[in-house]
């Protein structure tokens, strides 16, 4: 499958672009996909600023990919320019960044010598687009090309909301200047003679934290932005301060995971992934309804889909034991769900549809066993995510008549209340179980009562 290009551009700085790219790219790789940012902004650019990318910073990119190509008239190796981000909190899918170059003493004098105009008359541009675009496609196999473009109107801001992306989000900040210019942008897009246009979606930001109302100062620049652009406007950022003070990906910190700005972020991600009609989000909201409605026809056209587009994916091995489960195959169903979770033992979902089959089939010892081969994993699981599975395998211990193991798992969960988190659960059912669970899985498992619990 080809990746699916999304340029994030604005006519004016300061509204939140950047951070826009790098938060939806993060929610993305959180969610098992694999995504490339691509620095265009080559006269201020910033992605590598970000401390989860700081790794990237002094390391070659576009300027020197296309100074490279204009030497000697041919593509370069893309994997010198292509760097590989390694993110906290051990996210399921992979991300990497092309910066927009080394930023040393020859950076300026290599980005003016690229006229990109001259590129395109000598009817080398287009190919060379095409290229770049197929040696990124090949050497990362991403699902997700995000591309970072300078603002106001410019040629390379032509190359990135013409050239490159099957999608443009355009970011604009409600006044009059920011709006009249992403109108302009827009316009000269749908005119272009290209033959396949991009696909445009708006979003105001930083929308100010006032009330909605129709006749008040927020509903009138609304209602003036959706005049002059012509089209409802489905998404926004509101203001927080905090993205006014930080280049960060916020959508990885736990502790702002329910804040109004990742949430604004995760409704921006959703809007975006409904353009791709082509990739895996989309055949995995297919999957889900074609087994609600029971169509047996595209039940099988998906399995095929999916085992020839994606091979080896652990999101599509999940989407066909689902799908073989909704055809009765519950082995072949089991299968693939176990082939998903060999291939990500993070993989969260595929780890809870199989726990739920084998206790519902009440075979205890085999959820026990899934919850032990699981946490050989350790090092590839988030703390959280090591809480679950010992909470889990105590529960299947217990079920098991294994109360040694429910002991030890038991344990394990209120030493990471104590240690790793510095604090017990919010959850209040879990430290009732837990509460509970200590001093009987110490009963059954020495036959004898602690008369202390």
């Amino acid at each position: 499958m080809n990746p699916f290009w999304i340029t994030f551009y604005s006519y004016k700085g300061g509204v939140g672009r950047s951070l826009a790219l790098a938060n939806t790219a993060a929610l993305l790789v959180q969610k098992g996909r694999r995504v490339v940012l691509v620095d265009f902004d080559l006269e201020a650019p910033g992605l590598d600023s970000f401390k989860e990318f700081e790794s990237t910073a002094g390391q070659a990119g576009v300027v020197e990919y296309v100074t490279e190509f204009k030497t000697t008239s041919r593509a370069p190796d893309i994997s010198k320019f292509v760097h590989k981000c390694r993110l906290e909190g051990q996210p399921r899918g992979q991300l990497w960044l092309m910066p927009a170059g080394k930023k040393g003493p020859t950076y300026n004098a290599c980005r003016e010598n690229i006229k990109w105009a001259e590129l395109y008359e000598s009817g080398l541009g287009q190919p060379f687009i095409e290229n770049w675009k197929a040696a990124i496609a090949r050497h990362c196999q991403p699902d997700y090309v995000f591309v970072d473009s300078r603002t106001g109107l410019t040629d390379t801001g032509g190359i990135c909301t013409l050239h490159l992306p099957d999608l443009v989000v355009m970011l604009f900040g409600l006044n009059q200047q920011n709006i009249e210019g992403v109108a302009a942008v827009a316009k000269t897009i749908r005119e272009s003679d290209l033959s396949r246009l991009p696909q445009i979606h708006y979003v105001a930001s930083p929308v100010p934290n006032l009330p909605p109302d129709k006749d008040g100062p927020l509903g009138q620049r609304l209602a003036a932005a959706t005049e002059r652009i012509g089209t409802k406007i489905k998404s926004s950022i509101r203001y927080q301060y905090v993205a006014a003070l930080n280049e960060r990906l916020f959508a990885l910190d736990p502790d702002l995971k329910y804040s109004p700005l990742v949430q604004d972020y995760r409704n921006l991600l959703s809007s975006l992934t409904d353009y791709n009609r082509n990739g895996l989000d989309l055949l995995l909201t297919q999957t889900d309804d074609a087994i609600k409605a029971a169509d047996t026809s595209l039940i099988q056209r998906l399995l095929t889909v999916f085992e020839d587009g994606f091979p080896g994916r652990p999101e599509a091995l999940m989407a066909r034991a689902k799908l073989k489960k909704a055809l009765q195959d519950s082995a072949e169903a089991k299968r693939l769900a176990q082939q998903a979770l060999d291939a990500d033992p993070a993989y969260d979902e595929a780890f809870r549809w199989l726990l739920a089959i084998h206790r519902r089939e009440k075979d205890y010892q085999t959820a026990l066993a899934l919850c032990d081969s699981l946490l050989q994993h350790t090092a590839r699981l988030s703390p959280e995510l090591c809480f679950q599975v010992h909470l889990d395998r105590g529960q299947s211990a217990m079920s098991a008549e294994n109360y040694a193991a429910a002991v030890e798992s038991y344990h394990e969960c209120i030493r990471y209340q104590s240690e790793v988190f510095k604090k017990p659960s919010p959850d209040p059912e879990v430290t009732l179980m837990l509460f509970f669970n200590v001093p009987e899985a110490l009963r059954r498992h020495t036959r004898t009562v602690d008369p202390d619990r």
